[in-house]
């Protein structure tokens, strides 16, 4: 076997290492974040949090391909290959439409804090966090690539959307890093605006893998499309009310 050829069990890896990755994120960012003043930290923190669901929705994904590759090693049923895709397309649809629900309600949250003026300078040491974290996301963008430049079996989705998800941390890791440096320099809301622009990273997220997987989902997942995306935006607000009236 070639040097190109990565296992299965291998690509899995990539997409576990990111989980792991995003879970210590989650702690690190949201601590600081609320104890030093921060509600990009702390809306980033909610990124990775929304992250480490995606990313075992993608591991749980990948796994039952890879099972499903097992069983028909010679890819000659094609019961098996529709399995195999409709796997993945029902995946990356939910976790669209999760990331989207999410990123609604980081946008909605800090879009009122910044109306109602009720900004807060950041601690100085979020802007030391916040390279950090920029650079574990660059790490993390550096590993799936390498994973996803060799041949995959059965994960080609769900590896996919493991890249592309590092690929926009790294993106709102950045804005973070220039939003809080800018907080601690006396331009105080440009924290509130770079949660707000974290959040619309989230729901542009969504929305691209919810155009990706729309015209392949099942008839009854098409059928309560709209719903789905109008309680998705109910919910979103709902849920930047509870955290509105819990800080303020």
């Amino acid at each position: 076997m070639g040097n190109d050829i990565i296992s299965p069990k291998e690509k899995n890896n990539s997409i576990f290492v990111s989980l792991i990755c995003n879970i210590l994120l989650v702690i690190g960012k949201g601590i600081t974040g609320i104890l030093a003043n921060s509600n990009a930290l702390v809306a980033d923190a909610v990124h990775s949090a929304t992250d480490v669901i995606a990313f075992f929705i993608n591991y749980r994904a990948c796994e039952h391909c890879q099972m499903y590759g097992r069983i028909d090693r010679k890819k000659t049923s094609k019961k098996i290959s529709r399995r195999i895709v409709e796997t993945e397309i029902r995946a990356t649809y939910y976790m669209g439409i999760f990331l989207f629900t999410i990123g609604l309600a980081i946008c909605f949250h800090n879009f009122m804090i910044l109306v109602l003026d009720r900004v807060e300078k950041p601690d100085s040491i979020t802007v030391l966090v916040a390279f950090v974290v920029l650079a574990v996301y660059a790490g993390l963008y550096k590993y799936s690539a390498n994973s996803d430049n060799k041949g995959a079996e059965n994960c080609v989705l769900t590896s996919k959307n493991t890249r592309w998800q590092n690929k926009m941390n790294m993106v709102s890791g950045t804005v973070v890093l220039i939003g809080l440096t800018a907080s601690t320099l006396g331009f105080i809301f440009m924290d509130e605006l770079a949660a707000v622009v974290v959040g619309s990273i989230l729901v542009a997220m969504g929305v691209k893998l919810i155009i990706e997987t729309r015209e392949d989902l099942s008839a009854a997942a098409k059928r309560y499309f709209k719903p789905t995306v109008f309680g998705s935006i109910v919910i979103s607000v709902v849920l930047a009310a509870i955290s509105l009236s819990i800080q303020l």
